[in-house]
């Protein structure tokens, strides 16, 4: 009995069982200094706005910019803006997909823009509430949904419950301290699951290392994506190779965007340097003078987290106080940095202005914190 299949039989029921496969959506990993998310990408529904977020994602656009707008009840709003809340150069716009049946409910990620439906360019938010009235349906035109949180909404409401004032070009909704996107990559978990777990990070980084022995430029940067999207800490020399791998790829902005890593991670002292320096004047040859790569030898202080006056005790108040004390003398050390960077006779003037400004950005962040820590101080009263 003959039992073979006719030949376009076969090529029927490969079509028909392959158009009932689910399309699998994209997964993108979010690593914050407050912590990490996974964003679910609606690729069917939101097509143009989910390619405009990758291309951002795979430039390295959105490391170290900062979520510059929170409002409680409502959404998170970042990708924008850089930890001097200076505005980041972006593509073009994008075509308006918010009548793709997506709703902005709690959890959900669409496209920021301005009063023009057709301007969203980089910046997202994240709703945490459900906020129907940003959705568009008939003749209403709404902000695009393109993803939704899957894991780590708890990282969001922290930073939608953080306190917020006016800073920068903002007159409100600045969240206190600033919570900075430290890496957002492609997440492939499949991938992530066959390393061990428990040598992960170890294991791409052989990876790595054997991409760039094989001068497999692209292999080394896939990797370097699967580095970042464990949210492990990008030191130095893995920037570096990044820039490097980038650059002979010919991917000026992710070569450029590593580099500007870079020179906040790298002191004078490291051995690429003055190669980093080198790469940078070719990558990006009429990029604005990055603050991070001028005063690279001044280390920046980390601002501490203040005492909740109305609910802490003595001990943490002491120990808030501590803290805040140790910070205003790195502070100090920091503007003694600046200051000489300031008085190099080589600055050009747009240098010199760069360098100014950071100074009293600098000493506005040591007032503004001791002006919070007296309110805190003054409700720990209160309640005695």
């Amino acid at each position: 009995m003959n039992t073979r299949i006719p030949a376009q039989l076969v090529g029927a029921l490969v079509f028909a069982h392959g158009f009932a496969l689910p399309s699998m959506a994209t997964e993108v990993s979010v690593c914050t200094d407050r912590g990490a998310l996974t964003i679910e990408l609606h690729d069917e529904q939101a097509p143009l706005h989910t390619a405009n977020f990758l291309e951002y994602i795979d430039q390295g656009y959105y490391s170290a910019t900062v979520f510059h707008r929170v409002i409680a009840g409502f959404m998170i709003q970042g990708g924008g803006f850089d930890r001097l809340l200076d505005r980041k150069p972006t593509l073009a716009p994008v075509v308006n997909e918010s009548r793709n049946g997506l709703s902005n409910a709690r959890a959900t990620v669409a496209a920021a823009r301005t009063n023009d439906p057709q301007s969203a360019t980089a910046q997202f938010f994240i709703n945490v509430a459900d906020n129907t009235q940003l959705d568009g349906s008939g003749e209403n035109i709404g902000y695009t949904v393109f993803g939704r949180v899957t894991s780590g909404m708890e990282v969001v409401d922290g930073i939608a419950a953080l306190p917020t004032a006016g800073a920068g070009p903002f007159p409100a909704d600045v969240p206190t301290p600033l919570v900075s996107v430290t890496s957002m990559a492609r997440l492939d978990p499949e991938l992530l699951a066959s390393l061990p777990a428990d040598a992960r990070t170890i294991t791409i980084r052989e990876r790595i290392a054997g991409a760039l022995d094989a001068e497999s430029q692209v292999e080394a940067l896939e990797w370097i994506g699967h580095y970042r999207a464990t949210c492990a800490v990008m030191d130095p020399d893995l920037l570096y190779i990044e820039a490097n791998a980038a650059a002979a790829l010919l991917r000026a902005a992710r070569a450029q965007s590593a580099l500007d890593e870079f020179f906040t991670r790298a002191d004078t002292t490291h051995a690429d340097y003055q190669d980093a320096l080198d790469l940078y004047s070719t990558v990006a040859p009429d990029a604005e003078p990055s603050i991070a790569r001028m005063v690279g030898e001044c280390e920046t202080p980390e601002r501490p987290e203040l005492p909740d006056g109305t609910l802490a005790d003595y001990d943490a108040m002491l120990a808030g106080r501590d803290d805040i004390q140790a910070f205003i003398s790195e502070g100090d050390t920091y503007l003694a940095c600046l200051s000489d960077v300031i008085d190099e006779e080589d600055l050009s003037d747009e240098e010199h202005s760069l360098a100014v400004r950071e100074h009293n950005r600098m000493v506005a962040v040591l007032e503004q914190l001791a002006e919070e820590f007296n309110a805190q101080l003054r409700a720990f009263r209160d309640r005695q």
